[in-house]
């Protein structure tokens, strides 16, 4: 199968014209780099439709001159462990297609396991193993190489034909709108942005700390989240974790101190002075607006008990309608559960989003089996 290397604005406009024409379904990958950066950088788009393979250049092409993003929009989507493939496409279109399917979750419904990547699917279902040799290469140097663009068009060509497998497994089982709705939720997640005010919750051990530590954590991760996305770099490189929280446990007053909890010499040099600051202000915070002690679901009386019940109910359900029970109620989707029931007040819960347990397909599956709380 040979593949086309859309480079030029004139090999754009002729693709988004083929994009124009009656709706289809469209295997897609893309390649990017972010190894030093907040943002992936895009380097290569990927589409096959069954018969033609098309390799997109970004680099060389303006894509939304052409509103392409906006023509792709016309298609079902199919793609493989789709999570930063989204994220990249979520700032340009408004959908992800007419429909999307994550052929790693059909995996997984399939008795496969949650994690199964892509050289194994097709190895799994075509008997082809494909070399992944090139998944490391810089995508956003030019020219690309042949290795490179014959990997890059394997990853949707093979595609093709472990979907449409998985697709008569899938409906022959019962399951297919099943993961159809479960691409769809999972997609719809990487559409969320993240909340300054909530990112010191993903600080490991931010347990540990007393509420007034915790409402300094809470500004210096809100800093550092603001700092990543507007420098376009890894937040742990603006500043690590793991110094933000000895920050906020001995909240220094002079850069000596600041010195002793770990700082890396870089990220002194550069944000000493706004660090002792941000610990300055936030200490002035009044106690009735810190943040909620942080308490793990471990802690709570239940917690044990109630997680073997639900993991009980996943089995039983797994016997009847044949999806694997870590797949119809992970472990965090009953810490999602568990922390919308026991962590927020009954109004709190009246406006928030349904947990996915209590909601569309898992809970018409799930019901008749879950322990009530």
């Amino acid at each position: 199968m040979t593949y086309q290397i859309i480079q030029t604005p004139s090999q754009l406009a002729a693709l988004c014209e083929f994009l124009d024409q009656s709706s289809t379904t469209l295997m897609l990958d893309t390649e990017f780099v972010r190894t030093r950066t907040y943002y992936a950088k895009l380097g290569l788009i990927q589409i096959f439709d069954g018969h033609q393979c098309f390799l997109v250049d970004p680099v060389l092409n303006d894509l939304d001159e052409c509103k392409f993003w906006q023509r792709l929009e016309r298609h079902h989507w199919v793609l493989h462990a789709f999570g930063e493939d989204l994220e990249i496409m979520a700032p340009h279109v408004s959908q992800f297609g007419l429909s999307v399917f994550d052929t790693q979750i059909a995996a997984s419904f399939l008795g496969h396991g949650i994690s199964l990547g892509y050289q194994g699917l097709i190895q799994q279902t075509t008997g082809v193993l494909l070399d992944k040799g090139e998944s490391r290469t810089d995508w956003l140097a030019r020219p690309l190489t042949e290795r490179q663009l014959d990997y890059a068009s394997k990853d949707v060509i093979y595609l093709k034909s472990a979907y449409e497998l998985q697709v008569k497994e899938l409906k022959e089982k019962g399951l297919y709108d099943y993961v159809l709705s479960e691409s769809a939720r999972v997609a719809a997640l990487r559409c969320l942005k993240p909340q300054e005010q909530s990112a010191y919750l993903d600080v490991k051990n931010a347990w540990k700390l007393s509420r007034q530590q915790l409402a300094v954590l809470q500004q210096l991760a809100a800093w550092r989240l603001r700092a990543a996305i507007e420098k376009d770099m890894p937040v742990n490189k603006v500043v690590h974790a793991d110094t933000l929280w000895a920050i906020a446990k001995y909240q220094p007053a002079s850069k000596n101190n600041l010195k002793n909890t770990g700082i890396s010499p870089q990220a002194f040099r550069i944000h000493a002075q706004t660090l002792l600051h941000i610990v300055k202000q936030a200490q002035q915070i009044p106690e009735q607006q810190w943040p909620d002690k942080i308490k793990r679901m471990v802690d709570y009386p239940d917690y044990k008990p109630m997680l073997s019940q639900f993991r009980e109910a996943a089995t039983q359900a797994e016997q009847h309608v044949g999806i694997p029970a870590d797949v119809l109620a992970p472990k965090r989707l009953i810490h999602e559960l568990f922390t919308w029931h026991w962590k927020l007040s009954e109004q709190e819960r009246q406006t928030s989003p349904k947990p996915a347990l209590l909601d569309g397909w898992r809970e018409d599956v799930l019901k008749p089996y879950l322990p009530s709380l």
